[in-house]
Formats: structure tokens, sequence, C-alpha cells
């Protein structure tokens, strides 16, 4: 066994359990100041391993059979990683303004677990051990997403997590089954002949079903409005990205190690799930109100706009998928811990709760319409490269209808940014008073906006090392 292979999980593992027993053995003489301890623990513990991650050599290191970590796979622990280390940082300020500061622990350990299981499932190069790793990244989250008791809605929202990531997961593992059976083996670079291409293929569309879920693909995309507008707010710019940055790094790997040359067709159809989720998830966005419901309904479209680069089935429409969940991350991370911060100030995550921002809050609303602008692919933020790149990739493999269809969406989506953007600075309500913005909220709110906007103007800094990570494919 190669450890080093293993090495950051490992980190992220023994983290976990220093957090634990951190929070076990700790003087509750003043939990206020335990809670920040922790978070500040978690924080700069996740943020050195992702230093860390960048001295790792760039060439693929395999644990076992099943298990690889070469560059593909590293690019995307470092977006799960960064997500993590971002929301240990700005969870604190939300959970003494919500009341479960005595839970930061548990709500810390889960979310590592949960990261760690994130970083598995990209390395995962056997099914049984792909599922295993998406057990240990969906179970934390079912526990998350109701930690926020005193609200009435979140045991609904967690519920509603619960149910649907338990049909993904047994619509994954029958899929398994089915691959296993069409193939007899579970570690796909030893797959031969196959003994039955009716059983493959359908085993191919229930594992691809089951990650949909996980993306929130429609029409697998229900319980996301629910599950984001009932959980902690820090706690949905995790669900929002690392999940799908880990579910679709998989769906590549299965592309081009297992299904290419053996489904003829499913291009095709991803790029038809392509359409029908940037367009559902676009004009569902529209009516919404509440800040939070419109931001799951667009995470939906952004991944219309990343399963066109899928079904591009190139190496260079996967790297500007990675790519793109840079972007995404840090536009998408940043828009929801502003949110965040608006709700620690007292205030709803809604359209009346932004109302005159920019005097409440300079810096949030400054921060959110940068974010807001990437969301919605305005040059020159880091979001228009990811959605230019993104249909390039999609253009470059002829699929034309796709590009001029997500464009359109795109302008689309523009509606429901600026109207959001109309709140924050054109709305007045002078009775309203300041929304306060905890320093620990303003420092990662910032950060994202600072990354957002020097990316848009260097996009070479993120797009050069994810077409390099692809080359491990």
């Amino acid at each position: 066994m190669n450890w080093p292979a293993v090495s950051l999980e490992l980190a992220v593992a023994g983290l976990a359990v220093v957090v634990l027993l951190a929070d076990l053995f700790a003087p509750r003489g003043s939990v206020r100041r335990t809670g920040a301890g922790l978070h500040v623990l978690a924080t700069v513990g996740l943020a050195a391993i992702l230093v860390a991650s960048f001295r790792i050599p760039e060439t693929a290191q395999s644990f076992t059979a099943a298990w690889v970590q070469d560059p593909f796979a590293v690019y995307v622990k470092r977006i799960v990683l960064a997500t993590a280390a971002l929301v240990a940082l700005a969870a604190w300020p939300h959970a003494a303004a919500r009341g479960w500061s005595r839970r930061s622990g548990e709500f810390l350990v889960l979310l590592l677990f949960a990261a760690l299981g994130a970083m598995a499932l990209t390395s995962a190069r056997e099914l049984l051990t792909l599922f295993v790793a998406f057990e240990l990244l969906s179970v934390p989250t079912y526990a998350l997403a109701a930690l926020d008791k005193r609200r009435p809605e979140a045991p609904e929202g967690a519920l509603k997590l619960f149910l649907f990531g338990s049909v993904s997961s047994a619509l994954l593992l029958l899929g398994i089954g089915m691959l296993l059976a069409s193939t007899g083996t579970t570690f796909w670079q030893s797959v031969g002949p196959i003994r039955d291409h009716g059983l493959f293929d359908l085993g191919v569309a229930l594992v691809v079903a089951g990650f949909g879920f996980k993306i929130a693909m429609a029409p697998f995309y229900l319980w996301v409005p629910d599950t984001y507008q009932a959980a902690p707010t820090p706690l949905v710019a995790f669900l929002s990205i690392a999940p799908k940055a880990a579910a679709v790094a998989v769906l590549f790997r299965l592309y081009f190690e297992l299904f290419e040359g053996r489904v003829p067709g499913l291009a095709g159809w991803l790029a038809v799930l392509s359409a029908v989720t940037m367009t559902v998830g676009n004009l569902l966005a529209l009516p919404q109100r509440d800040l939070k419901r419109m931001l799951a309904y667009s995470g939906v479209a952004h991944v219309g706009y990343v399963l066109a680069a899928l079904a591009a089935a190139s190496r260079f429409g996967a790297g500007m998928a990675l790519f793109y969940f840079v972007a995404y991350l840090l536009s998408n991370a940043g828009a929801f811990l502003a949110l965040a911060a608006v709700e620690a100030g007292g205030e709803a995550a809604t359209l009346d709760g932004v109302r005159n921002l920019v005097r409440r809050s300079p810096a949030i609303a400054s921060a959110l319409l940068v974010f807001l602008l990437s969301l919605g692919g305005i040059p020159f933020v880091l979001g228009f490269w990811g959605k230019m790149y993104v249909f390039l990739a999609a253009a470059r493999a002829g699929l034309w209808w796709l590009v001029f269809l997500g464009a359109l969406l795109a302008v689309v989506a523009l509606f429901y940014y600026l109207n959001v953007a109309r709140w924050m600075f054109i709305v007045k309500d002078d009775d309203a008073g300041p929304v306060p913005a905890h320093p620990a909220v303003l420092a990662a709110v910032l950060l994202c906006a600072v990354a957002v906007t020097l990316g848009g103007l260097v996009p070479a800094w993120f797009v050069e090392p994810a077409l390099r990570a692809v080359g491990s494919l």
C-alpha cells in the first residue's frame, strides 16, 4: 500500500478526530470561547491541508487498485477543502446568532467527514469503494441539514434530503449490481468484453441517475429548494458545491475510463439532460423572493452548464468543468456566506431582507453584487470565463444548439440576479437599521470577492492547472 496516496484523506480524518477530542475535553466555562476556538482550529487545519496539497507530485499514485490520487482528483479535492475551510470560518457567527453554537463541535466533525467522503469519491476506481465514499459524503449531510432545530422547517428540509439521498443510494447500488453482472468485475480498469450490453446500458443509466440526485440534475432536483431554505446557510454553501464537484468529477472519470466507447449515444442523452436542467433551473428561479431558494434553482441551472461540458465528451470539456467549479465555488459560496451575514445581522435572506443593503452594510452589498455578476456571467468576472469556456467545449463538440440555448438562458438568469442588485442598491428603506457583519464572515466574503475579481482579470491562474489535471484521465 502506498500511504502517500491517501495523505490528504488521512489529514482530514485526523483533523476531525482532533476537533472531536477538543470538543469533548475542552472546559465548558465559556461556550462562546470554546465554540469559536473549534472553528478556528478547523479552519486553520483545513487551510494547512489545502496548502500542503500543492506539494503533492503531479503524477498518479495508487493506494490500491481501487484508489488513485492523480492530478484530476487532487484538483477536485482542493475545491472541497477550500469550500469546507470557508464554511468553517464563517459558520461560528451564524451559529451564535441562531442559537446552535453549543453544537459547533458536532457541526464541524460532521462537516469534516462529509468533506472526507467527497475527497474519497474523486479517487475511487472501484465500484464498491465508490459507493462507500458516496455514503460517507451523504450520511453526515442528513444530520447537518437538521442542525438548526429551532427552525420549524429544518426537520422537513433534512427529511427531504434524507429521502432523496436514500433513493439516490439505492439507484447507485442497483446500477453497480448491474454493471457487475454485465462485466464480471467491480474494478472498471479491468473491464473486458461486455457480457450483456442491455444490462450494462441499464446499469449506466441507474448510476447516472444516482449521481443525478447528488448534483441536483433535472428531474432529480426537487429536494434542493426546501433543503437549502431550511438548512443553516453556511452549510448550504458547502452542500451547493462540494458534493456536486465530487459527483461531477466521478461522472467524468466513469465516462472516460468505463463508459466511453461502450455506450453509444450517451453524449447525446447527456446533452438533452443538460438542456432540460439549465432550462428548468433558470425558469423556476425567476419568481423566487427567498434568495436561498433562488440560488438553489440557479444552482440547478449551473449544473446544466456543467453537463454541457460532460456532453462534449472531451478532455478539454473536463478541464473546463473543473475550472467552472472553481468559479462556482468562489461565486456561490460567497453569495451564501453573504446571506449568512445578513441573517446573522437579524434580517431574513429575502428580497425584503436585503432592501437598501448598500446603506446598511456597504461591504456585504458590494461583495454580493460581485457574486451575482459572476453567477450571471457578466464580463469580466470569474463566472464569465467559466460559462464561456464551457460553451466553447460544447461548440467544439458540435453542440451549437446547446450553446445557443445556454446563452439565451444566461440572459434570462440576469433578470433574477440583477433584480437582487436592484433591491440592494435602488429600492429605498430609510427605516431599516444597519446589518453588522462579524469579522470572520466578512473576511470569508471579501476573500471570495477578491478571488472572483482577480480571477476574472487573470483566468489563466485557474484554467491552466485544470487542463493539466485532466491529462491524468
